[in-house]
């Protein structure tokens, strides 16, 4: 007698699709909390922004110019980190609307 019966198998789908939804939703927000305002990047925005204050105090243009680059790039980093942990969570809730379809159907 074989143990792989079509509710076994949508069981197992189920169960999979549910699991990797609830990982999905945790490791995004995870992300989110831990990694898009993290400490290093306010110290990092802090003293570029003392560097661009200093650079226009001795009227060093070059230095404003790349502060001011680092700054872009700190803001392109935030909102690309938040956008993975946002991404991951719509991914984690799809999973788990497939995972109840398909359990809602299985009861009908």
């Amino acid at each position: 007698m074989s143990m792989v019966t079509p509710f076994n198998l949508l069981l197992l789908i189920i169960i999979t699709l549910f699991t990797f939804g609830s990982l999905s939703i945790l490791a995004g927000m995870i992300i989110l909390i831990t990694r898009a305002y993290s400490s290093e990047l306010k110290a990092l925005a802090v003293q570029t922004s003392r560097l661009v204050q200093k650079g226009i105090a001795e009227d060093i243009a070059s230095l404003v110019g790349q502060a001011s680059t680092l700054l872009n790039a700190i803001n392109e980093l935030i909102r690309s980190t938040a956008g993975l942990g946002f991404t991951l969570i719509l991914v984690g809730f799809v999973l788990l609307s497939t995972a109840a379809f398909i359990a809602y159907q299985m009861v009908q």
